[in-house]
């Protein structure tokens, strides 16, 4: 069973799985597939018709009345299984193999002044202790978990959203350092990683450098 959101035996699951394969299904086939009712069924599809999951088209067959078919909305395809990590470690594989190191580090800089001022437009101004709260908010709702370092004046950042990646490419973290300067105006420090086995990516301000 494919893996989503839901539970891998549950009905829901089993008709995404199934739609994903066959691209559309009737009520009756999506009956004998899970093995419950018509109603049954028909509620599960208004629950995934609600999400914004599946939708419907009317076909018209033959003399008979027209019939409902179910399939797949783009936004349900994101409840599958990615492999971005695997895609994006193989391509700066690649980089690296064909001999351009330089273009690999120019990319993650690039990525890193871009994700800096998508964050920045939502940290904004402020004191530095105004600005960490901010981020750590912005990454708890994206379901980074994040808490700050009062003491050092920094971040424990608990999960790595570059796992996959990191492990190999250790200038990932150097991007992400990069990054946060830019979105907080001073200079920081990388004081242990979760790719060094550490149980979060702490981030420390230098405090020479608080200008607020």
């Amino acid at each position: 069973m494919i893996a989503t959101a839901y539970a891998p035996e549950s009905p829901p699951s089993k008709i995404l799985a199934h739609l994903q394969r066959n691209s559309e299904a009737t009520i009756r086939e999506l009956e004998v597939l899970v093995g419950i009712s018509t109603t049954a069924v028909r509620e599960h599809l208004t629950h995934l018709e609600a999400r914004g999951l599946i939708g419907t088209r009317l076909v018209r067959q033959g003399p008979g009345r027209p019939h409902l078919v179910y399939s797949l909305l783009p936004r349900a395809h994101e409840l599958f299984p990615k492999e971005y990590g695997t895609l994006v470690t193989l391509l700066m594989r690649e980089l690296v193999n064909q001999g351009h190191p330089e273009q690999l580090q120019m990319l993650l800089d690039a990525v890193g002044t871009r994700l800096a001022s998508e964050y920045g437009v939502q940290i904004g101004t402020g004191s530095i202790q105004e600005r960490l709260n901010r981020l750590q908010t912005m990454l708890n709702e994206r379901g980074i978990p994040a808490d700050i370092d009062l003491e050092a004046a920094g971040l424990h950042i608990y999960a790595c959203p570059y796992h996959s990646v990191a492990q190999e490419h250790p200038a990932i973290c150097t991007m992400e350092r990069g990054m946060l300067q830019q979105v907080l105006g001073e200079t920081i420090q990388l004081d242990g990683s979760i790719r060094d086995g550490q149980r979060s990516c702490h981030f420390v301000i230098d405090r020479s450098s608080v200008g607020a």
